[in-house]
């Protein structure tokens, strides 16, 4: 039997033998069997839950790998929007393996917290054994489930983890998939490398671009206008022509649209069109901070306000924005107790250090972004009604990609160009029957969905043509299919569906087959059974 072949059952009867004093570790993986023998050694307890860090030390923690949490989140922010409801989370932990990022089914964020996987966890082999433990240990990606892990707490999961280096290959996270036990997939372990790779590629962009390895400014200068916003659609010019009227005034503004779609251009728009574009322009985003956190992370602390609070204090979100703009994207994510402070701060125009008693005057634009519409979460009682009036004077709403489709090949244009740029690429050519797929994809992800596949494309066309095959399967699909749904009986909807595959790929009988999910020998029966020989076929 290959070690990959147990059932929950038998690696939990297994477990067991082991703890109780057995040696057998024949039925794991090496890597796996080698730290069961050193948790052993460590005296970890496999029955107890590992700590959380304190309020004071997780501060010191997220504080101290900014730089990190900054360079992956929008790469989160894309996978949790492609994996909605899929009861999967991501994670992402430094190169000790302490929590610093939690992302995905909310269900799932409160399941994990149960055994204590949260931001403030730490997953390294003092924990048991687990996926992150051993990508740190090895520098190599682990895929790792149920009784596979030493701790009992961790049993009900299974965790896909790939490690991030830096360009001079020094190991400075992991990044995690996690799931149910029963939602175990070969296939998690290439994604989540690639976007551990995508991930690494990006910080050596950033390293080219700024000169140096140590982290970048977190207020560097913001320079989307208007004029950086593609597509001429009517839908995003009203919207343009709505931010271009409220850039003139000090108006606060909440700025909605599903996640991609590009909110934060529109606010850096904004602000680069008012009369506040001489003063700092400031973004938190508040799903990205614990709710342990956001307070000071706002309004700052100050001196001795808890263990391990910096010298001298320090200011916050609110201060360091004085005279500009601060953008509180996924202002939907914050907690009812924050909101109320929030409130206070926007309704006199002063903050508050945590642990201290002057109030201190702040003269700044609040602009809020939210992935929900939160007048909705307003009637769901999610979101404070007077809160959304003090925010929404304006509400902006840009609109999702699939309600703006023929802005589509202006987009593709823009978007390869600057894909090719940043990987030092010659402009490439592409198939423009791309577009007519592209177009007919529903895009789930926006316009973040459609760089990242585009980014796919150029990458795996190997400096050639780009064309359809290099763009995900189900792209093609949805076009092929789509024509069908109306039609009345099954063997219409496959001939019809056959024959848009033959069309698609010039008779290529392997792409085709390929695309349609079917061997070639199906194909050609199908084929001959639907009277399509006279398709073209190659």
């Amino acid at each position: 039997m290959q070690k990959s072949d147990y059932s929950y059952k038998e690696l939990y009867n297994k477990w067991e033998k082991f703890i109780n004093g057995g040696n057998d570790v024949s039925h794991l993986r090496k890597e796996i069997g080698q730290s069961w023998l050193k948790c052993r050694q460590l005296n970890v307890n496999p029955f107890k839950k590992p700590p959380l860090l304190s309020e004071s030390e997780i501060i010191k923690l997220i504080n101290a790998n900014r730089y990190l949490i900054d360079v992956v989140s929008p790469f989160i922010k894309l996978i949790t929007d492609l994996t909605m409801e899929t009861n999967f989370i991501f994670v992402l932990n430094d190169n000790k393996g302490n929590v610093l990022d939690v992302r995905g089914d909310k269900e799932v964020v409160q399941m994990a917290k149960k055994s204590n996987f949260e931001i403030g966890a730490n997953r390294s082999e003092s924990a048991g054994t687990n996926a992150i433990s051993i990508a740190i240990s090895t520098g190599k990606p682990i895929q790792l489930g149920g009784p596979e892990h030493y701790n009992v707490n961790f049993h009900q999961w299974t965790c896909t983890s790939a490690p991030i280096h830096d360009t001079k290959g020094k190991l400075i996270g992991v990044l995690t998939l996690s799931g149910h036990f029963s939602l175990k997939h070969k296939h998690t372990l290439g994604m989540v490398v690639s976007l551990a790779k995508a991930i690494e590629k990006e910080l050596s962009f950033k390293e080219k671009i700024f000169n140096k390895e140590k982290p970048i400014n977190n207020f560097q200068r913001y320079n989307f206008t208007f004029e950086d916003i593609i597509g001429n659609s009517e839908s995003i010019m009203s919207a343009i022509e709505m931010a271009k009227i409220v850039s003139k005034t000090d108006t606060r503004i909440v700025v909605e649209g599903e996640s991609g779609t590009g909110k934060e251009m529109f606010v850096q728009a904004i602000h680069n069109a008012s009369s506040f574009r001489e003063g700092p322009f400031v973004a938190v985003n508040c799903g990205a901070i614990p709710d342990q956190l956001i307070e000071s992370e706002l309004f700052g602390y100050e001196e001795g306000s808890f263990t391990g609070a910096k010298k001298g204090g320090k200011q916050g979100k609110f201060e360091l924005a004085n005279g500009g703009t601060l953008f509180l994207d996924e202002i939907n994510s914050m907690s009812a107790d924050m909101q109320v402070k929030l409130l206070r701060v926007l309704q006199q125009n002063e903050i508050t250090r945590v642990g201290g008693i002057d109030p201190i005057k702040v003269k700044v634009r609040v602009i809020a972004a939210s992935n929900e519409p939160l007048e909705n979460l307003v009637e769901q009682d999610d979101f404070r009604r007077d809160l959304f009036y003090r925010l929404g004077i304006i509400v902006i709403e840009v609109p999702p990609l699939r309600d703006r489709k023929e802005d589509i090949p202006e987009l593709f244009s823009y978007l390869l160009k600057k894909i090719c740029d940043r990987l030092g690429l010659k402009a490439m050519d592409f198939d423009h029957t791309i577009l007519t797929y592209l177009k007919s994809y529903q895009w789930p992800g926006n316009i973040r969905e459609l760089e990242n596949y585009i980014e796919r494309a150029v990458v795996l066309a190997q400096r050639k043509t780009i064309t359809v095959e290099h763009f995900p399967k189900k792209i093609i699909q949805k076009t092929v299919f789509q024509d069908s749904e109306e039609l009345s009986t099954l063997e219409v909807v496959e001939r019809q569906s056959i024959k848009q595959a033959l069309d698609t790929f010039e008779g290529n009988i392997s792409k085709a087959s390929k695309m349609l999910g079917i061997t070639r020998k199906t194909l050609y029966k199908k084929i001959k059974d639907y009277n399509l020989e006279k398709v073209g076929i190659g």
